[in-house]
């Protein structure tokens, strides 16, 4: 056994230190700093279901596909056809399951015209409602106190 207290340090032989005066704080050069030229960068992901597909599974398939090694990114713009809206009604959540906790910004284009309108509100609501439960479930699994 050993003759040590517990939170004793294991050290036989301790070395003394004496403290030494402190330094005189020199002020460091004042360097304004400016981002003026500096361009900002940004990533953005583009996603394209614009081909021909006839179910629902070849859409989500594809999105899949072309996300699969996506990293977080700042935006991600997803091109829509008409044959992807068609086949697949639930687009806007699959997109949002996809991107709600690696993109910040997700820009939807569509055909033209008010018809498929509904996929962006859509997209958002789901990533509001997945963010939201993302939050909830990591706020359990913290430790209080």
């Amino acid at each position: 056994m050993t003759d040590r207290t517990p939170g004793q340090w294991p050290v036989d032989h301790p070395v003394h230190l004496d403290p030494a005066p402190a330094r005189d704080k020199q002020p460091l050069p004042a360097r304004p700093l400016t981002t003026v030229g500096i361009p900002e960068v940004r990533l953005v992901i583009t996603v394209d279901l614009t081909g021909p597909y006839d179910n629902s599974r070849e859409v989500t398939s594809d999105l899949h596909e072309q996300t699969r090694h996506a990293v977080d990114c700042h935006t991600v713009v997803i091109r829509l056809g008409a044959d992807a809206l068609r086949a697949a009604p639930g687009l806007g959540s699959a997109i949002a399951g996809r991107f709600f906790l690696s993109a910040r910004q997700v820009e939807i284009h569509v055909p033209a015209g008010t018809k498929w309108a509904y996929v962006a509100a859509e997209a958002q609501e789901y990533m509001r409602r997945y963010a939201a439960d993302h939050a909830q479930m990591l706020a359990k699994t913290r430790t209080t106190g």
